[in-house]
């Protein structure tokens, strides 16, 4: 189970580049390549990955717990 969870959290984080928020964090970094913008580039891919990594584990427990 432990490395069912670490693989959807790694899931997670790779996915987040089709969120709208990422596309527009990327588009910033590829114009205008500073310590910023790769920052706020990494931020965003980090804080979405986290969220849908929280979201998913409570699924998780969700149907252990609820849906048994």
């Amino acid at each position: 189970m432990k490395e069912d969870i670490i693989y959807l959290l790694f899931d997670n984080w790779c996915n987040s580049g089709h969120e709208p928020e990422v596309i527009e964090a990327m588009k910033k970094a590829i114009q205008n390549p500073t310590e910023d913008t790769i920052f706020e580039l990494s931020s965003t891919v980090e804080a979405n990955a986290f969220k849908a990594g929280v979201r998913s584990c409570l699924q998780m427990m969700h149907c252990l717990f609820i849906e048994e």
